[in-house]
């Protein structure tokens, strides 16, 4: 089950214009309200944010800490000009703020920061589950945000993981995957997915 305080604030921050624009919303597939709607929800395009060399399978380490150590090294590899101990402070920041465990041994940490220039999604999958907030996770999916980031584009990547990762079939299918190019086609062909 996801973890409720990261996953509110996702759908919070989508549900918001509805109840701003007092609009009734209804299962009618056909009320053209619900097809804009649809339109709206659909995934992001992964492709632009996520490529094979940002993911790693088979990662070994003993601690949330070290984990987050092992991303801010990663992350400094993906962009240059990124300093990995700032790198580190920020995801420990961001943890100390509210956990991103979303449950079922995923986590979603996420830094923004002005060294980061563009937006980009990691993934590392662990050969074997560590613990984090007193649950095992063997999958860290990340976002690297520009501070100055227009439109606030994160947030709708945030919202499209957490709504593949409510899919049983797609965290299942993440999960016996082992190959990055494998993870990366999930994503990008999510939209392809009923």
């Amino acid at each position: 089950m996801m973890h409720q305080s990261l996953w509110n604030q996702l759908r919070n921050a989508f549900t918001k214009k509805e109840k701003d624009n007092n609009t009734i919303l209804t299962n009618d597939i056909n009320d053209p309200q619900n097809k804009a709607r649809s339109k709206d929800e659909e995934t992001s395009d992964f492709s632009q944010i996520l490529k094979p060399q940002n993911v790693r399978v088979d990662v070994s380490v003993s601690s949330k800490n070290e984990l987050l150590h092992y991303l801010a090294k990663f992350s400094c590899e993906q962009q240059s000009g990124l300093d990995e101990e700032e790198i580190y402070g920020r995801f420990l920041l961001r943890e100390q703020q509210a956990s991103t465990n979303l449950g079922d041994g995923i986590v979603l940490p996420h830094v923004i920061d002005d060294s980061i220039k563009d937006l980009t999604m990691l993934v590392i999958k662990l050969n074997n589950p560590i613990m984090w907030d007193d649950e095992k996770i063997d999958m860290a999916i990340s976002l690297l945000i520009p501070k100055s980031e227009p439109d606030f584009l994160h947030v709708k990547y945030l919202a499209s993981i957490s709504i593949l990762l409510l899919k049983p079939n797609f965290r299942y299918a993440l999960s016996e995957t082992t190959s990055p190019e494998q993870i990366v086609n999930m994503f990008i062909n999510s939209n392809n997915q009923n």
